[in-house]
């Protein structure tokens, strides 16, 4: 994502500066579910002895791969977040364009 617009000077990008913050915060959520489903591939790769114990590792690489998908739908939300950020950063300076006209 890119946080430039969050760092802008311009008083007038309020708003888009903070969905942009916002679009950041759902990035590290993304992130640490994919963090969280790379542990649990780490548990599954373990050598499991007993029956219960291959059982529980299938178990797990299925729930890691619904684990994973919320990590990439959560990335997707971030980008639709940038992307309307930068359509709010649009409308927001055109209308303080609008404003500045006699």
């Amino acid at each position: 994502m890119n946080g430039a617009a969050g760092l802008s000077c311009e008083p007038w990008a309020v708003d888009s500066g903070t969905v942009v913050a916002l679009g950041g915060l759902v990035l590290l959520q993304a992130e640490a579910v994919e963090s969280v489903a790379s542990r649990m591939v780490e548990v599954a790769d373990l050598e499991w002895e007993s029956p219960a114990g291959r059982n529980y590792r299938d178990y797990v690489l299925i729930q890691a791969g619904g684990v994973r998908m919320c990590g990439a739908l959560l990335r997707d939300a971030a980008i639709g977040i940038e992307s309307f950020a930068a359509t709010l950063r649009s409308f927001e300076y055109n209308r303080f364009l609008e404003q500045q006209l006699p």
